[in-house]
């Protein structure tokens, strides 16, 4: 079982560093092609729309043909992606590079979240996706730096690197044991199901956290460069956060398992409105630095009770496995492509301000959610 959760934790690893990279290159690819803010969220949520794109497909084949070759597909085309991303010179290439790594990407999750979870025992199950979650966060540790490094070495050398990565994880994948498939209900039966009350509110909490990140992520670098901060900075800032976000997501999945997904959920939601409350005010770099470390370990806390409420609440509905991780990924790569979008398109037409208070609405909204729940 050990063996299992490294190798799963190393899918998403390579899936998130190539996501990440992109943060602290968000202010020089922004004056190297001219980018608006808009332009800029939609190169960074087009990793986002991938996914959403790349999820039913994933649901579909990870049931059909198994999660090993799904695994390994989704590996193959992020290492590819990654390597032609380094050698991109126009501004429409980086955005369909991102599309494509996306796609990768939901193929490698939904595998590996439907590898580990059938083999994972029913009291540990909120405990070890929260350890995978964990992995998806030091693969944003590493984009970062990554990122960073690209700043000042180049994008070829540092995006080859990922590459390198992917084909020997690949390659790790094609050598374990894999369970047989088992072709379940379609991605589009388990959204139907989603309207029941548990799964609803799961995939809820799951498609919060990358709404705030994703608009985060594209204002946040930009607000540090305006301030005088480099992208070594920018990068350095990102993975201090990473590193705090990676030491609370398996004690999130133990403290859902244990008290159940509220109490988690509620602190989540109400320190994520005080960061918002804040950011667009914040004219000292440190004091804006400070709450990027906070907004990662405020804006992901629903993601880990989510995830293990919409894996429980599927299961009882009968439509567990690789759909139910398909939704998953719908739900995440919808809530990330808006916030990335939004985020840059609200602050064109009304400042940072506008963006951070519409999603502090988003926040209250989502008390209401867990009060009705």
């Amino acid at each position: 079982m050990r063996r299992l959760l490294v190798l799963t934790c190393a899918i998403v690893l390579v899936d998130t560093v190539f996501y990440a990279a992109l943060v602290p290159l968000v202010p020089s690819l922004t004056q190297e092609f001219g980018l608006s803010k808009s332009a800029a969220g939609v190169l960074s949520g087009a990793f986002g729309a991938g996914v959403l794109l790349g999820s039913a497909p994933a649901s579909y084949l990870a049931g059909r043909i198994g999660v090993r070759p799904t695994a390994v597909g989704g590996l193959l085309l992020v290492s590819l992606a990654s390597l032609a991303f380094g050698l991109a010179g126009e501004a429409w290439q980086l955005v369909t590079l991102r599309l494509a790594g996306g796609v990768g990407s939901a193929l490698g999750w939904v595998a590996a979240l439907t590898w580990l979870a059938e083999r994972a025992p029913e009291e540990r199950r909120g405990e070890m996706i929260g350890t995978l979650l964990s992995a998806a966060v030091v693969g944003a540790l590493l984009g970062p730096v990554l990122g960073g490094a690209a700043a000042t070495v180049g994008l070829l050398p540092s995006f080859a690197s990922v590459s390198c990565a992917g084909l020997v994880v690949a390659a790790w994948a094609l050598l374990t044991p894999a369970p047989s498939p088992r072709p379940g209900k379609r991605l589009r039966e388990v959204l139907v199901a989603a309207r029941h009350p548990q799964l609803l509110t799961g995939l809820a909490f799951i498609a919060f956290s990358p709404l705030l990140f994703g608009a985060l992520s594209v204002l946040a670098p930009l607000q540090l460069s305006r301030l005088g901060w480099g992208a070594a900075a920018i990068g350095a800032v990102f993975l201090v956060a990473a590193i705090f976000e990676a030491t609370v997501h398996p004690l999130l999945g133990r403290w859902s398992d244990r008290s159940g997904y509220r109490t988690p959920v509620l602190a989540g939601v109400l320190g994520s409105l005080a960061v918002l409350l804040i950011l667009p005010w914040a004219e000292y770099a440190l004091l804006v630095a400070l709450l990027v470390v906070l907004a990662a370990v405020a804006f992901n806390a629903p993601l880990v009770p989510g995830t293990s409420l919409l894996s429980r609440g599927a299961e009882k509905a009968g439509i567990g496995g690789a759909p139910a991780f398909g939704a998953t990924n719908f739900a995440w790569a919808s809530g990330y492509a808006a916030g990335s979008f939004l985020g840059g398109s609200l602050a064109d037409l009304g400042g940072d301000v506008l963006s951070y208070l519409t999603l502090a609405a988003v926040c209250l909204f989502t008390t209401l959610l867990l009060r009705r729940s």
